[in-house]
């Protein structure tokens, strides 16, 4: 497998996560009583989840065709988990820290690995 396909298959990997928890997310949101106020910010907050992980697939489709405009969107979009995995660790969520770190890390290493580098240098 190409360093191409396996960073298509990881953004891909990334937006179809991002998607499965947005609308389990907005599920849930509607499904629990909450205060006045508290149900909008919560779809929200899924509704951009989902939203980011439909721009994820569709960057996961572009660079693993080595599209040169995918580049800048897909690395800010891993440079996110970072800091929400230092909180979601910090609050003794490690399920959720590890795969947010791995994941993001492995997306931006690829990236920086000197064959994609080149590839989207020329793309």
């Amino acid at each position: 497998m190409s360093l191409l396909h396996r960073l298509g298959f990881l953004l891909a990997l990334e937006g179809v996560a991002l998607v499965i928890l947005g609308t389990a997310y907005a599920v849930a949101s509607m499904g629990e009583p909450a205060e006045p106020g508290e149900r909008l910010p919560a779809q929200l907050a899924a509704g951009a989840a989902a939203l980011t992980g439909v721009l994820l697939l569709v960057l996961a489709r572009a660079a693993s065709r080595g599209r040169g405009w995918s580049r800048s969107p897909a690395v800010v979009l891993n440079v996110f988990p970072f800091p929400l995995a230092l909180s979601a660790a910090q609050a003794g969520d490690w399920w959720a820290a590890l795969p947010m770190v791995l994941l993001a890390g492995s997306v931006l290493y690829l990236f920086a690995t000197p064959e994609l580098r080149e590839t989207f240098r020329e793309g």
